[in-house]
């Protein structure tokens, strides 16, 4: 059931339009990531379904009975209230049943006979149990502790809490109130991994609608499933995840590439033939019948690119094959210890993601490898041939005095200004942008300075602290290809899951003053801590006999060889579907690259959900292969 519509919404603020003719619908159950460029007007479409601004023209609506929620509502929490009773207010009708309850067992207790007083008081319990008023105490347990507000802080003022705390706070009150529409502007911002995992959980089970504004692409994989995209003014809705949604936008972008420039090929052939057939008699009217076909042409346009920043990482020199090995190192500063026990190597080439919750000695990690600090125990290896280069999570590696291109030709005082201005310019500043001073740059630009500026190094060991911190999404796509064809070794903190994913071979992991590495991705990583979870379990400790140290009857060999026979066939029917689906594929582009396909949209998008169907259903056949091969591969 559709439960809220934008109609023909546009907003302007002066002569510029930010947007408009933007249309959709938000179903009941929806889970929808809205995406786009920083500055394209996703907080701004925002705060119009909220209310909060009219928009110039068109509307958003809502069904009745169902409350919108934002996070900036939240915000404004009382400073002199604590935690657990801020939290509370969002109960207050429910403490107000209960209250009237109590008077009303009072009631009854004096009058036992009265029944129509029994039975107003069981129409109120049932009501107070339907609306939660058994369970909301718990919930707000549950949900302050996922946040990672413990028990010990419930009574702490609200005002002594830092602003990342009270954001999260805002957060938590938010997810209670339980509003039919639930909209959020990068709540994984100030949140550690376990929190994040937390959340999603949370929110996969959330009873109402959700639209969420986030960068992090591994929080929209595993929520969304539907995205829309805010681009060149104009809105479009994909059906999937995040990654189903980059697949579609990269093919769509390719048809239409396609399909423009074969136009481009016939319009240039019909454009000779009339130059040279027009002034000849016999000729003339064929030419001007094509002239006035091309006139009437609707021409396809090629796919909008936004200019993206151009990355590129090259180690000067090669290091040695080992390049940092860590062996009971203990960090942290002098009145207090961060981490101990640290041991681990680091070989040429390598990806090691460090992991872990906020505060917990990150950071103090790195500048210890950065010699800014001094270990507190322990000892620290460097290799051969290292050159280190430092991304700091604050930026404070930047003069805030100096201009743009004075903070890259200060460094590199012998490279030609038109070379300074083309590598800022690939990392898209403009000619305004590059006689600004560092302290006038937004955080977005001060990142990509200090990725500029890391790029002339030429370093062979990096060492990055929150990397994708301020980068919009397209930012962080190009860094994240730019890092994976670096032929260096990484050292990098990060909170942001699909770029660990993406790039990491190895994890570790800061918790509880230790550090552990695990030899994979940050998928790795948490399929070996469920196992470590499992391996807990008094169902783990049962001896489990393994069936090829026994001996097999001649009926158990039958039925083994049996088994073995249907996986066989099993690998074989999925492999002839594979190739099936593989040709429907195949089908599908050819047709979408059809100019007149290309160019309307109305034509491509329902082949873009056949392709997309086709395409989950094949990956759904390849899984299947895969398992039936493991399978197959294990029998014995």
């Amino acid at each position: 059931m559709i439960i809220a519509q934008g109609h023909e919404i546009e907003q302007q603020f002066g002569a510029n339009t930010l947007f408009k003719n933007i249309n959709f619908s938000i179903e009941n159950n929806a889970r929808i990531g809205l995406v786009g460029p920083n500055g394209i007007g996703k907080t701004t479409l925002l705060r119009i379904m909220t209310g909060q601004l009219e928009a110039t023209h068109g509307e958003f609506t809502v069904n009745k009975n169902v409350e919108v929620g934002y996070i900036a509502q939240e915000n404004a929490l009382p400073e002199d209230q604590t935690i657990w009773t801020a939290m509370e207010d969002v109960f207050t009708p429910l403490i107000q049943m209960g209250q009237r309850m109590t008077a009303m067992q009072e009631q009854i207790a004096d009058n036992p006979e009265d029944s129509s007083l029994l039975k107003r008081y069981d129409q109120l319990q049932f009501q107070f149990e339907q609306d939660g008023g058994y369970t909301y105490q718990s919930d707000i347990k549950s949900v302050l502790n996922g946040f990672k507000f413990p028990e010990s802080t419930w009574q702490k003022q609200v005002g002594s809490l830092s602003g990342g705390e009270k954001t999260r706070l805002a957060l938590v009150k938010l997810l209670l109130k339980k509003p039919g529409l639930l909209l959020l502007d990068e709540p994984t911002n100030y949140l550690d991994l376990d929190t994040l995992d937390w959340l999603e959980s949370f929110l996969k089970n959330y009873p109402g609608a959700i639209l969420v504004v986030s960068h992090d692409q591994y929080f929209l994989d595993n929520l969304a499933t539907e995205i829309f995209e805010l681009n060149y003014g104009q809105l479009t809705s994909f059906p999937g995840n995040y990654s189903a949604y980059v697949k579609q936008r990269q093919m769509r972008d390719e048809a239409q590439q396609a399909a423009y420039e074969k136009q481009q090929e016939e319009i240039k052939k019909d454009e000779e033939f009339i130059q040279k057939n027009l002034v000849r008699a016999t000729t003339t009217k064929r030419a001007q019948s094509r002239r006035k076909k091309l006139e009437k042409l609707e021409r396809i346009d090629p796919p909008k690119h936004g200019n993206k920043v151009r990355i590129h990482f090259a180690a000067e020199r090669p290091s040695g094959k080992e390049v940092l090995i860590a062996n009971d190192l203990t960090i942290g500063y002098p009145e207090k210890t961060m981490v101990k026990d640290i041991s681990f190597q680091i070989n040429k080439g390598d990806r090691v993601a460090v992991i872990g919750p906020n505060g917990i000695g990150k950071s103090t990690l790195l500048k210890t490898v950065m010699k800014e600090l001094a270990p507190k125990g322990g000892s620290l290896k460097y290799g051969a041939s290292l050159d280190i280069g430092y991304y700091d999570q604050e930026l404070q590696g930047l003069d805030q005095k100096k201009t743009v291109i004075d903070t890259v030709w200060d460094r590199h005082k012998t490279m030609p200004e038109k070379d300074v201005r083309s590598i800022l310019a690939s990392f898209l500043f403009t000619a305004k942008d590059i006689d600004k001073t560092v302290g006038q740059l937004s955080g977005g630009q001060k990142a990509r300075l200090t990725l500029t500026v890391l790029s002339l190094e030429h370093d062979n060991f990096l060492l990055m602290d929150e990397p994708t911190n301020h980068l919009d999404l397209e930012a962080k796509e190009v860094l994240e290809q730019a890092l994976e064809d670096y032929d260096g070794t990484l050292l990098f903190v990060s909170h942001d899951r699909y770029f660990i994913n993406q790039l990491a071979n190895k994890i570790l992991v800061v918790e509880n003053g230790h550090a552990k590495l695990y030899e994979g991705n940050y998928s790795y990583y948490l399929n070996e801590k469920a196992k470590e979870a499992a391996s807990l379990t008094p169902e783990a400790a049962e001896p489990v006999k393994e069936v090829s140290q026994q001996k097999l009857s001649y009926q158990e060999q039958k039925a083994h060889d049996s088994q073995k026979r249907k996986l066989q066939r099993a690998v074989n029917d999925w492999e002839k579907k594979i190739g099936q689906l593989e040709e429907q594929v195949s089908q599908i582009q050819t047709e979408m690259a059809n100019p007149e396909i290309a160019s309307n949209f109305d034509k491509l998008g329902p082949l873009q959900e056949d392709l997309t169907k086709v395409q989950n259903e094949l990956d759904q056949a390849n899984e299947a292969w895969e398992d039936a091969m493991i399978a197959l591969d294990d029998f014995e």
